[in-house]
């Protein structure tokens, strides 16, 4: 990785069946079907895009204020860069 840049992960990037998204901020929980989202949006799609997708209907949806975060990336050694 060039100047200590982190590669943010994709959908591909992960390969377990399901995936747990949690929002401690608006108390927002879910678990998704891996094959079900590649189907909606296709491997190659970023987990952040993901997540701002699947806050569709939160006030903090898309800005710095959003606490929503995938704990099997974290698990599974797939880290995501902190938004800054």
């Amino acid at each position: 990785m060039e100047n200590g840049a982190m590669t943010r992960p994709r959908l591909k990037d992960y390969r377990a069946d399901k995936i747990d998204m949690v929002c401690r901020r608006c108390d927002r929980h879910g678990v998704y079907d891996r094959k079900a989202l590649v189907e909606k949006f296709g491997a190659s799609i970023e987990f952040v895009e993901i997540r701002r997708r699947l806050a569709i209907g939160c006030d903090r949806r898309g800005s710095n204020q959003c606490e929503a975060r995938f704990p099997c990336l974290l698990k599974a050694g797939v880290l995501i860069e902190p938004s800054r």
